[in-house]
This record gives C-alpha cells, structure tokens and sequence, in this order.
C-alpha cells in the first residue's frame, strides 16, 4: 500500500478509535508502518528526532501506549527487557534471535480453534519462534 493509503488508512481507524490524528501520532506511526525490523520505542526516537527536533522520548512512549490501546500497533512479545512494536495487524507469527533479538515476521498463524482453553474464549493469540537468525548463524561458520 502506497504511503497516502497508508495514511488515510490510520485516519480513518484512529477516528473510529476515538484517537485525536496529531502529526506526532502520525509520525510514530508512519515510521512504524514502514519498518520491518519490529522498532522498541527507543530506536523509533532516534529515527524520527532526525526527522522531527520537537519530538521527545516521553511523547512517542506515550504515542505508542495510545496506539496500542486503539488497537493499530501492537507490542510484540521477546525475551528482551524492552518492548518492540509491530504495525503489521493481520495475522502472523514472529522469529526472535536469542543471539542478537533480531526479530521478524513468519507467516505462519496457529488457529485459535485448535487450542485447547478449557473453555476459554480465545481471541487471538501470538506464536513466537526462538532460534538463531541466518546472521548469527553465518557469523559462528
């Protein structure tokens, strides 16, 4: 999707969500959108302070929590002490170095239907890989 659909998009979810579209929240979320290496907050700051000077850590921490709770990002679950966020939201799994946590998408999604809840309704769930990347791999050969 081209980056105005993209953009309108996240308009038209983030107003139905009831979230207020600022240009931080647009930012935060555009830069996410368009990296693929699963971003903590952190390195999302780094990258858009270059392209915003105004913009602080506090305000993309806070931006994420918004989006989060409006449902267009989501936390991805690692054995990191920081969280890193995904902007993809159709159904997939994840790959988590536990050499470097390098993570990626795999598309691979477990069917909720075939887990066994004890009757639980299951709303979705997340399937995490650990292993060694092909970097980490090709670094130790």
């Amino acid at each position: 999707m081209e980056h105005r659909g993209i953009l309108e998009n996240f308009r038209r979810k983030a107003k139905s969500a009831g979230l207020k579209v600022t240009p931080q929240r647009v930012a935060v979320y555009m830069e996410l959108v368009l990296r693929k290496d699963h971003p903590c907050a952190e390195e999302l700051y780094e990258s858009l302070r270059k392209k915003m000077e105004s913009i602080s850590l506090a305000t993309v921490y806070r931006t994420l929590s918004s989006l989060e709770k409006a449902g267009l990002v989501f936390k991805v679950p690692t054995f990191e002490d920081r969280v890193r966020y995904d902007a993809r939201l159709e159904r997939h799994s994840h790959f988590v170095c536990i050499r470097c946590g390098r993570v990626k998408d795999v598309d691979c999604a477990p069917a909720p239907q075939n887990l066994n809840t004890n009757g639980a309704l299951v709303s979705g769930c997340f399937f995490v890989c650990y292993g060694v990347c092909e970097l980490c791999r090709q670094k130790e050969s």
